[in-house]
């Protein structure tokens, strides 16, 4: 199964069994730099040359057929003018629901399940547990395979790992010390993930997007 990239951080970021976020102190602009790189991989938008800027521009109108990427798509579109890769994240991470319609997504696809829980015996909030663990498994074989391997890592996945770590979601599957030994080889994805062609000179720009929002939020 085939997922995008804001659904798989996502995945990272959920506590199985409770379908509350566990992890990911960065989640929401996680994952609006996820869409944006997923639209970028797509090839519907580019980053074009203006003076010193690079702005994000609509390269193809045609819609992807995936709902959430394609309200990204259109919210780009629909803005009264193109913006650098940080301020194109900073409004994909204000779409209304992000998380909700991410998590939805999956839910449609039937890796999780939308259901009510209790917060502190008084709210009740909607959360999604897992229902099918084997995409979630087989992401976090593909981190693993990537970060404790020294073969060549795929764009996609090297965008993912980039991703995660900026967001925090990477929390899920290594602890501070294991990560602070990984340094390096993170260190060698991340360039791996900046020289891919459809995203290259972006993918900085979206996890410096993606700390900034943090900080501002």
């Amino acid at each position: 199964m085939q997922l995008n990239l804001h659904e798989e951080l996502l995945l990272l970021a959920l506590h199985d069994k409770k379908g509350t976020n566990a992890f990911g102190t960065a989640l929401d602009p996680g994952l609006g730099g996820a869409l944006l790189a997923e639209l970028l991989l797509r090839e519907r938008v580019a980053v074009r040359s203006e003076g010193k800027k690079g702005l994000v521009t609509i390269v193809d109108r045609r819609r992807t057929g995936d709902l959430l990427v394609d309200e990204a798509l259109a919210r780009l579109e629909g803005a009264k003018r193109r913006a650098d890769p940080k301020a194109s994240v900073m409004r994909l991470t204000r779409i209304p629901k992000l998380r909700h319609k991410t998590a939805r997504s999956l839910c449609r696809r039937g890796v999780l399940r939308e259901t009510e829980g209790e917060v502190l015996l008084l709210f009740r909030r909607r959360v999604y547990p897992t229902v099918d663990p084997g995409p979630e498994r087989a992401l976090i074989d593909r981190v693993r395979q990537a970060l404790e391997g020294d073969g060549e890592v795929s764009p996609r996945t090297a965008i993912l790992v980039g991703l995660a770590d900026t967001s925090g979601c990477l929390a899920a599957i290594y602890d501070r010390r294991k990560k602070k030994a990984l340094a390096p080889r993170l260190k060698a994805i991340a360039e791996e993930a900046a020289a891919v062609q459809a995203t290259r000179g972006v993918i900085e720009d979206i996890q410096a997007a993606i700390v900034v929002t943090t900080v501002i939020t």
